[in-house]
């Protein structure tokens, strides 16, 4: 599994060395809110979406219509979910703002483990997309893991998120719109060693990818949804989990936002027209075709 370093981040940069890789890739104004004394808010003054290295997780209920986004420690675990197979997808995906100008290319990498058979077996499985500031690229259910084991601990995986700026990359990321890729990884009750490899290419295009200058790495996190670990740790069932990039955990009120089942995209309680200012997926977690213990 891809090893995944906070200190790679945008945001942990120093200010100035945010500012500099935005006028790398000519973005001056926006490296402005960066430079004290530049004409623009300095760093302190105003942290952008991008530059925030934390994480605030919600959960929106399987039920269908369902608008009430509840605190990820109320949500209650099913156990029933142990030895059957779940699928999983990325759902929505809504950047407020990223860096650069114009349409932003977008790397999606997702990692974990499939527990069958005695065996563990290394999953990787990137996307990308188009998208630009304010908006959310065309997507609705992109499978990820299709029949993922639920053992009894449990499921974990993680993904990070890559803002690619540099064009010469378009021949890498081809690989990604191979049909392997298109329809997500589809698992087993046996271990498949055809897995490896294509865990393994998916794990080195994202490596070349994020390698280059002009790209950056936006975001990452880890979910470990469980059934009886401690008070702090996240519960699996069906549904949905938000995932925020955010570094207001402390303060952060899941009552101020509703989930507007429609539009399938978040808004400021009673106003549907306010977008929230933050930078935000939805991972849905739903039964697989023909689920059953295995």
């Amino acid at each position: 599994m891809s090893n995944y370093d906070i200190g790679d981040l945008l945001g942990s940069r120093s200010p100035a060395q945010i500012a500099a890789y935005l006028q790398d890739i000519g973005d001056d104004e926006e490296a402005a809110h960066f430079l004290s004394g530049a004409g623009g808010q300095s760093f302190g003054l105003e942290a952008r979406p991008y530059a925030r290295t934390g994480m605030v997780l919600g959960f929106i209920p399987a039920a269908p219509g369902s608008t009430s986004i509840q605190s990820i420690s109320a949500v209650t675990a099913d156990e029933a979910l142990i030895g059957t197979q779940i699928k999983v997808t990325l759902d929505k995906f809504f950047v407020y703002k990223y860096p650069g100008w114009g349409t932003h290319t977008v790397l999606c990498e997702f990692n974990g483990k499939n527990q069958v058979a005695g065996e563990s077996e290394e999953l990787s499985f990137a996307l990308r997309f188009d998208t630009r500031d304010g908006t959310s690229p065309s997507i609705a259910g992109a499978p990820i893991f299709m029949g993922l084991t639920v053992g009894s601990d449990g499921i974990s995986f993680k993904g990070r998120v890559v803002n690619v700026r540099n064009s010469t990359d378009d021949v890498v990321l081809a690989t990604l719109d191979t049909p392997a890729f298109k329809h997500g990884l589809t698992l087993l009750s046996t271990a498949q060693p055809a897995l490896k490899p294509l865990a393994s290419l998916a794990a080195a295009t994202v490596g070349a990818v994020m390698k280059r200058r002009q790209n950056a790495l936006i975001h990452m996190f880890e979910l470990g949804l469980d059934f009886r670990g401690s008070a702090t740790s996240a519960r699996l069932r069906h549904g949905s989990y938000v995932v925020v990039q955010s570094d207001a955990a402390s303060s952060w009120d899941w009552d101020d936002y509703e989930w507007n089942p429609g539009g399938m995209a978040l808004h400021l309680k009673g106003q549907p027209e306010a977008t929230p200012e933050f930078n935000y997926l939805v991972v849905g977690v739903s039964p697989s075709t023909g689920s059953a213990p295995v």
